[in-house]
């Protein structure tokens, strides 16, 4: 398991776990946390399991044939959620966000845990399989909030498809909110000031 931690202050209040999109790595989100310069954040960067056939890495395995599969990148996920646990962090300090093929995956893993987290970012996403979506949906996940972050201009993922992610979770009892900006494929500097007011309104200051 490759993963990289970064961190903002020496007692961070929140984490963002960020996962890259595909062929990427656990070097590819530091840019945008670097670029957002949050506070008080704890960033992890974990690293696809699945080899890309380009290069680079994958958080599914399989093809539309035989279906995509996402086993050891759950797997990964709930080894580093339940690491933030163990290090004093609650469900409510915790953030996931992805670009391209990771949106697509912070949103599967989501809906599928026993419990709700702060929020979830997923930056020109979709949703592979909508019946199993919505079929593997739990009760304990639909309090998590969720911001879906979209480039109008995006030719590699078009914009509809958060537009039927945005309707999906809507209809699934999720809080979904949907923001359409002018941009390509890529994670826009002007989601910046939309994330951090997602993650600031999310955020419960702690009581000492």
């Amino acid at each position: 398991m490759t993963v990289q931690y970064q961190q903002t202050s020496s007692a961070p209040s929140r984490v963002i776990v960020a996962l890259h999109g595909w062929t990427g790595n656990a070097d590819s989100m530091q840019p945008v946390a670097k670029t957002f310069g949050f506070s008080d954040t704890l960033w992890i960067f974990p690293q696809a399991p699945y080899s890309a056939s380009p290069g680079g890495f994958s958080w599914y395995d399989g093809d539309k044939i035989s279906g995509w599969k996402h086993t050891a990148s759950f797997s990964l996920l709930d080894k580093l959620v339940q690491e933030q646990f163990e290090n004093g962090f609650a469900a409510n300090d915790l953030f996931l966000l992805g670009f391209s093929q990771g949106a697509s995956l912070v949103l599967e893993y989501m809906v599928r845990q026993r419990f709700s987290m702060a929020g979830v970012i997923a930056i020109a996403g979709f949703i592979h399989d909508k019946k199993r979506f919505v079929r593997e949906t739990t009760p304990e996940s639909k309090n998590s909030r969720v911001l879906l972050i979209h480039g109008e201009k995006d030719q590699v993922i078009y914009p509809s498809a958060s537009e039927k992610a945005h309707k999906l979770l809507h209809e699934s009892g999720y809080q979904s909110e949907l923001q359409i900006l002018q941009s390509s494929h890529k994670v826009p500097l002007k989601a910046k000031s939309l994330i951090e007011s997602f993650i600031n309104l999310a955020t419960v200051p702690r009581l000492n």
